[in-house]
């Protein structure tokens, strides 16, 4: 549902115009399912040097304006790739296919496609393919199968370097919630720098006395090591709510990428046949939800500190 694209900073220059402004500037970010890949690292600078180059003698102080508030906007968030391979002697379309080999965008978005690689695309092609996002419906259907769920959010999972599953209700020891995770957490790329992967949960499900608390810890440890893979750790957030507070319910996976709503929840059905929808959330809704549980100002308050459980899981 959240993609990454690499968008050439030649043709990411010529959008400071009104018209062009108005034509992209909703079809990345936070709520459109695209997500910008800061390729390479200088990618704002190479932009801005290419505006400069090819419209800074013409341009006027309201298109100099306007392509500094186009960049925030589709900047809000970006994929970044610390890794990433870049050669100076060669055109930025060249690096970007080279690249891609390595480890896959979504798409590439340049001027042209001379070569006609299948991945990228040309901007009349980008904006036939996202014609009709304004109607198009926020929610997809999916199946409440581990692996049909985990697909759906796999774009989302591989280009994220802190994920939080978010799941009131979350059991460690039923296997309908582990199996989803196992699933959400094979499709991190583990070849990612600092990854950081937290479970918040709490006592919506009913745990509320301490020895309950308690034995949630042990099944974590117990149960979850298993289904998550060698090389990552989950850091486990038990809250409660308070007094008058907000009320732990809804189930989400948040991303620094991005996030997405769960109606029913992260768990699957096992005996199969049920659906779910999955929403992206806009630019609001993700903030608000996003400082609800990785915030300064957390909406609940922890019972006890957070701990770790270290993959064992091979395969």
């Amino acid at each position: 549902m959240i993609h990454e694209y690499a968008l050439e900073p030649e043709l990411v220059a010529s959008w400071h115009s009104l018209y062009k402004f108005h034509l992209f500037s909703g079809k990345f970010g936070f709520g459109a399912g695209r997500v910008i890949s800061r390729y390479p690292k200088k990618w704002t600078k190479l932009v801005w040097d290419a505006f400069e180059a090819d419209f800074g003698k013409t341009a006027s102080p309201v298109d100099r304006n306007r392509m500094g508030k186009l960049l925030k906007q589709i900047t809000k968030p970006v994929v970044r790739r610390p890794d990433c391979i870049w050669d100076a002697a060669r055109d930025w379309l060249t690096n970007a296919e080279s690249e891609h080999t390595r480890r896959p965008f979504h798409a590439i978005l340049a001027r042209n496609n001379s070569r006609s690689n299948i991945h990228a695309m040309r901007e009349s092609e980008f904006l036939e393919h996202t014609e009709g996002d304004q109607d198009s419906p926020k929610g997809r259907p999916v199946s409440r199968n581990a692996e049909e769920m985990a697909k759906c959010v796999a774009p989302m999972l591989q280009c994220a370097t802190r994920i939080l599953f978010v799941d009131p209700n979350f059991d460690p020891y039923q296997e309908r919630y582990r199996h989803p995770l196992g699933e959400f957490l094979r499709r991190v790329d583990r070849r990612r720098d600092a990854i950081t992967i937290e479970l918040h949960t709490g006592d919506h499900g009913g745990r509320t006395q301490p020895q309950e608390v308690a034995q949630f810890r042990r099944q974590c440890q117990e149960f979850l090591r298993h289904i998550i893979p060698i090389g990552l750790e989950l850091i486990v957030h038990y809250w409660k709510e308070r007094l008058g507070g907000k009320e732990l319910h809804n189930r989400f996976i948040l991303t620094d990428v991005g996030g997405v709503s769960f109606l029913h929840g992260l768990d699957c059905d096992l005996g199969g046949g049920s659906d779910d929808i999955i929403s992206c959330l806009d630019a609001r809704s993700y903030s608000r939800e996003w400082n609800d549980y990785a915030g300064p100002n957390s909406a609940f308050d922890l019972d006890g500190e957070a701990f770790s459980v270290e993959g064992r899981a091979t395969g």
